[in-house]
């Protein structure tokens, strides 16, 4: 065994940089998984928050009244003493009045507002968001998105819990339910995505928000006057707001499974929608974000390319390099060009041209 490894080394011979190269990659790695399963996995420390404080809950809807209809209630029926639910009507033309008029008989603490359909700006959101924030009475806001509901109704209760003084901003995950079939692949994108947020904010690179599920202060809002620097572009109404705020106090990232937020729209059209705008997001990311988000990926596909080829290398060429260096050997003095491959050699060789000729061909 150990001349097996020594001819092995010995053959590798620059290639052994590459070996020791896969090693060190695989330990940092390695490093990696053990870091973010127990950032995940950790427990939190107990909060300092002031029980009970107010808190306003702002969503903003744009023509999607039966999405109002399915999800609201579990917004409006929080168990929490003080809070109150704005609904900030976007350029609605349909029933979207109707159903909060109705539900605002049931719910005396759902508040709406509206920005009429004539309105001539190029994207209402950010200046929905503003409308509802100067509306809200509380100084703790949270956010969220029509097609999502609360998995828990103490979601208020335990995001007002990391609002500690001198919290800023707090921000949740927001993932599609595991019950429903075909969610798969875009649970673990999106669980993905919400732990390089958690990596980042504890880089303190605060470039990542997620606006189904996220909350900070109306006090500190209005201090940095909210999006006057860039109201007319719906990029970054929940990314720029954790930029801007982390300079006024901490930024904390919500774990407890009481503070998650289900998606409950399944559409191709809203996750083709969701990808897009966290794409375009990420590509405004400055260097040292996108390093610190993705040096793990990197380091990893390096791993596998490395890896790829050290088993090429070691099962199929240095086979390949023995039989023909042999056959060198016993061929030396021949100078007939035909007697070097044998017979299988050469039926491989004709087939594998004639393929491509004839695959070139179509």
């Amino acid at each position: 065994m150990s001349s097996y490894f020594t001819e092995l080394w010995s053959l590798l011979g620059g290639n052994v940089y590459i070996l020791i190269l896969c090693g060190i990659f695989f330990l940092y790695h390695l490093i990696v998984v053990i870091y973010k399963s127990v950032l995940i996995t950790s427990r939190e420390k107990g909060s300092t928050a002031k029980e009970g404080e107010g808190i306003s809950v702002i969503i903003t809807s744009n023509n999607r009244a039966e999405e109002l209809k399915e999800n609201l209630c579990f917004f409006l029926e929080q168990d929490y003493p003080d809070f109150e639910v704005i609904v900030v009507d976007e350029c609605s033309e349909d029933n979207t009045q109707e159903v909060l008029a109705e539900m605002q008989q049931k719910y005396p603490h759902l508040r709406t507002t509206r920005i009429f359909p004539e309105t001539k700006f190029r994207s209402t959101k950010k200046i929905a968001i503003n409308i509802g924030i100067l509306a809200a009475r509380h100084d703790i806001l949270l956010f969220s998105e029509i097609d999502c509901r609360p998995a828990s109704n103490e979601w208020i209760k335990n995001m007002q819990s990391y609002f500690t003084p001198d919290t800023a901003v707090v921000l949740g995950y927001a993932n599609y339910p595991d019950q429903r079939k075909g969610m798969g692949i875009r649970r673990g994108i999106r669980f993905m995505r919400f732990l390089k947020m958690f990596l980042l904010i504890k880089a303190k690179c605060y470039v990542s928000g997620d606006g189904r599920n996220m909350g900070y202060r109306k006090k500190f809002y209005i201090s940095k006057r909210g999006f006057s620097r860039n109201s007319q572009s719906y990029i970054g109404y929940d990314n720029e707001m954790v930029n801007v705020l982390s300079g006024l106090g901490k930024v904390k990232v919500a774990k407890k499974e009481n503070t998650f937020i289900i998606i409950n729209d399944d559409k191709k059209k809203t996750w083709k929608e969701d990808s897009s705008y966290y794409y375009i997001n990420k590509r405004r990311w400055p260097v040292k974000a996108w390093l610190r988000a993705e040096i793990d990926t990197i380091i990893r596909t390096l791993l596998y390319i490395f890896l790829f080829f050290l088993l090429f290398f070691i099962f199929i060429f240095r086979r390949l390099y023995k039989k023909y260096t042999l056959r060198i050997d016993q061929k030396e003095g021949l100078r007939c060009p035909f007697s070097f491959f044998d017979v299988k050699s050469w039926i491989i060789m004709i087939f594998m041209i004639s393929l491509g000729i004839t695959i070139r061909s179509f």
